[in-house]
């Protein structure tokens, strides 16, 4: 029987990359100004810049352990209910966050690294794309509680009601 809940260890990787991002968010802009100005006059990097290039690292780390739980241990199954065309929406938009979320940091790490003002631009535009994931995940999360299915209760560790 497959598993009816998310461990603790991919609960608590979710959560940490949702904060993660929120935290990125504010360091962003800071991160911009500090690019260019290296960039323009071979200046030095920032304490913005540092602390925003850990966290994109950490945020990097932490999607890959997810990844390597998500293979390893897998996710719960959709409900039966479900419609086929959500399922498919679902499974996207989760691909997709791995895929961006692991895509971003390297893009940044990169622009950081050669001063590449294409890398850099694909790392804010990025941005964009993850801001509209998000909407898609949560707005799913509401369709759940919406049908009562007891989804969401899978990230809190407790099988739903049958």
């Amino acid at each position: 029987m497959a598993q009816q809940t998310y461990s603790s260890a991919q609960r608590g990787a979710h959560w940490l990359v949702l904060f993660l991002v929120i935290f990125q968010y504010f360091t962003g802009s800071g991160m911009e100004h500090a690019f260019d100005a290296v960039a323009e006059s071979g200046g030095s990097w920032t304490g913005t810049a540092y602390v925003h290039g850990m966290i994109g690292t950490t945020i990097l780390l932490t999607m890959l352990f997810r990844l390597y739980l998500r293979s390893t241990r897998g996710a719960p199954p959709p409900p039966d209910t479900e419609p086929s065309a959500i399922q498919w929406i679902s499974r996207a938009n989760h691909f997709l966050f791995y895929a961006v979320l692991i895509a971003m940091p390297l893009a940044g790490l990169y622009a950081a690294l050669t001063l590449s003002e294409t890398a850099a631009w694909l790392h804010g535009n990025a941005w964009t794309v993850l801001l509209v994931l998000i909407a898609a995940h949560v707005a799913g999360a509401l369709w759940h509680v919406s049908k009562g299915d007891g989804v969401l209760r899978r990230m809190a560790g407790r099988a739903p009601s049958t």
